[in-house]
């Protein structure tokens, strides 16, 4: 890889070990309107801004309801999880801090909305360790595009090309990609994500967080 001078990490799946949250929160979303979801549903969603997730999730099921709806009764089923009881992944801290040892810039690129990564940032000690935050929501286009990476790499003073993302979704590695980024893709099983397209994708592939991974 070149030289690093700025880390970016995804929160769902690489820092959090919050991936059952939106399993529950569809399971319960989908169970009150009768509806069996076809396979992929969850992986279609997964690299998708919140709000194009519901468009997605409309026009799939037919629904009648909103994005502003859809996304209010996501985020009030996910809040209380989030602000209470999802947890750090094994190493993650201690990477962000291996980073910040190493005088890489430090940012978060997440498909959450403030109202998710505010209260978690904070309940897992992670708050204040990053120089910024980007939302997927403050574009209206997921991470499956690079618009999200090619701003935080401006935000933070950083060419894209001496950046690297980690993340556990395919597409979200390939939108980093795009924006001329090195990534590091994380196998998270609940990601349902393929192996071979996380190899495609990633400069460097791993299973879990540690202390060589910036090597």
């Amino acid at each position: 890889m070149k030289e690093i001078k700025a880390v970016l990490f995804d929160l769902d799946g690489t820092l959090l070990d919050s991936m059952y949250v939106w399993q529950y929160v569809d399971e319960e979303f989908l169970r009150k309107r009768n509806i069996t979801p076809p396979d992929d549903y969850a992986r279609q969603c997964s690299h998708r801004s919140f709000y194009e997730t519901a468009l997605y999730t409309i026009e799939l099921f037919g629904l009648d309801e909103t994005p502003e709806e859809l996304m209010n009764e996501w985020t009030e089923l996910a809040i209380n999880e989030y602000r209470y009881n999802v947890k750090l992944k094994p190493f993650a801290k201690q990477t962000v801090e291996l980073a910040k040892q190493r005088g890489y810039k430090t940012a978060v690129c997440t498909s959450q909305t403030p109202e998710l990564y505010t209260p978690v940032l904070k309940n897992t000690g992670l708050e204040g360790m990053f120089d910024t935050i980007s939302s997927a929501a403050e574009y209206g286009k997921g991470k499956q595009y690079p618009d999200i990476y090619l701003y935080t790499a401006k935000k933070l003073g950083v060419p894209p090309e001496n950046c690297v993302m980690l993340d556990d979704v395919s597409a979200s590695l390939k939108g980093a990609k795009q924006a001329g980024m090195m990534t590091i893709g994380i196998l998270e099983p609940m990601s349902c994500q393929s192996i071979e397209e996380m190899k495609q994708y990633s400069d460097k592939l791993v299973e879990t967080l540690s202390e060589d991974i910036f090597d």
